[in-house]
């Protein structure tokens, strides 16, 4: 009796803890690797972790460099994501952190070059992110990561019958769930066909558990089309659904009918959310966001940001939020507030739990924007990078690869140049080691 209750006051002690910490105190002794290890503990930690981050301002940051910027080809696998972290004390200081990918050197297997190119990132779930890369040669390729256990797992690529190889090029949408009836994870993988058949698409689901796919046949997937212009920036994962704006064309291919495409990562199933009556789509001069904004299915309009060859661009944009209160009842779409004008705005990054936006800066840079008070920070990451994408950064011990080894080694370094937004002022001398990096008006 003793013996256990002194096992469970050490879990208790142990799932407080960061998961580096963790796997060091795995080498201790065998009875702490394998509690560590334990299924029950893994879901304990877990959501001891996921109540301790309602109010979590770190992100995982994805990004490319400028073309004009130098950067050796051999080390450009290293510059896709970094860690942020923005301390609630110490004047929000800003800690970043490089995420790099490195070659298994025991499994013999080199980093491939199609990863160095632009990558899409979904999630996280319980810590695991998704990613999706597309290229002439490799075609669509999809990986799980999982950041704070340093695990990269590549996902073995659907059959032909299940998911055409060719037309890397076409429209294609990827998102990752949780079912926790089954405790598996899953990805969707949604593709437009037309290059095969006018208005056919395929769609399929791979289960981690079972490392294989399946796939969907569904009506809608028969004449659904997605909103092109969406840029997959936010996180749409609500009820375990995970959601894209769609349309279906009219006879004379002109975009109508538009809706917001659903599926359900444990029903396995495609459904159609009506859009709010009062909101009219102008897809030439707005931009559609679905999101998840104070944990409810939202959709953000904002205006779009002029084509390149236009003499004047405007970057001041005003936000609309609309929110589904009730989800699944398409009566409830409410149009929350409008909030801006936020000046020298390019387009939205992502939204963290407590409702702040991260949008991209006109010169690069990101800016984390309160809604409801309208306060703005700008964020500084350094020179040279092209900021795509931001995702909440949350940690788990949720294995990707259960007892397999790593694909790919994940390697967490110091990010080389660090600013922090409230000491800017003093660090004016020394501001133009990072061009990009412009003080951000207080007017």
């Amino acid at each position: 009796m003793a013996r256990s209750c002194s096992e469970d006051v050490l879990s208790d002690v142990l799932c407080r803890l960061r998961v580096k910490s963790l796997k060091r105190f795995q080498c201790v002794c065998k009875s702490w690797y394998a509690l560590i290890r334990r299924p029950s503990f893994v879901t304990k930690h877990l959501r001891f972790h996921s109540r301790q981050n309602k109010n979590n301002r770190s992100f995982l940051l994805s990004h490319s460099l400028y073309i004009s910027y130098e950067f050796p080809p051999d080390e450009r696998k290293d510059t896709r994501f970094s860690l942020v972290h923005l301390e609630e004390t110490a004047d929000d200081i800003v800690f970043l952190d490089w995420i790099k990918f490195s070659d298994n050197s025991k499994q013999g297997k080199k980093f491939p070059d199609y990863w160095y190119e632009y990558i899409e990132v979904f999630g996280p779930r319980n810590g695991i992110y998704c990613l999706h890369e597309s290229s002439r040669d490799h075609g669509h390729v999809i990986a799980l990561m999982n950041v704070s256990s340093r695990e990269f797992k590549l996902v073995p690529k659907p059959e032909e019958s299940i998911i055409s190889h060719t037309g890397f090029r076409s429209p294609a949408a990827v998102e990752i769930g949780f079912d926790p009836k089954t405790n598996d994870y899953k990805v969707f993988f949604f593709k437009d066909c037309s290059f095969l058949k006018e208005g056919y698409c395929q769609a399929a689901v791979y289960h981690l558990n079972s490392n294989s796919w399946k796939k969907l046949s569904d009506p809608l997937l028969d004449h659904a089309y997605l909103y092109s212009l969406q840029d997959f920036n936010t996180d749409t994962y609500v009820n375990r659904n995970v959601h894209w704006l769609a349309f279906e064309p009219d006879h004379a291919g002109h975009c109508c009918g538009w809706y917001i495409l659903s599926f359900d990562m444990v029903g396995e199933v495609l459904a159609k959310i009506e859009l709010p009556a009062d909101l009219r789509i102008y897809c030439d001069e707005t931009l559609y966001v679905v999101a998840v904004f104070n944990e409810s299915l939202s959709l953000i309009v904002y205006p779009r940001t002029p084509d390149r060859l236009r003499r004047e661009r405007s970057y001041t944009k005003c936000f609309d939020i609309w929110v589904m209160k009730d989800y699944g009842n398409e009566r409830s779409w409410t149009k929350e507030f409008t909030t801006g004008p936020v000046e020298d705005a390019d387009r939205l990054l992502g939204i963290w739990r407590n409702g702040e936006f991260l949008i991209k800066h006109k010169n690069g840079y990101t800016i984390s924007y309160d809604p409801v008070t309208q306060k703005m920070e700008q964020l500084c990451f350094g020179e040279g990078l092209y900021l795509n994408k931001s995702c909440i950064y949350s940690e788990s011990l949720v294995s990707v690869t259960g007892n397999a080894p790593s694909d790919y080694e994940i390697v967490v370094e110091d990010f080389p140049f660090v600013v922090t937004p409230d000491i800017i002022e003093r660090i004016l001398d020394n501001i133009e080691k990072c061009p990009s990096c412009t003080r951000l008006s207080s007017d």
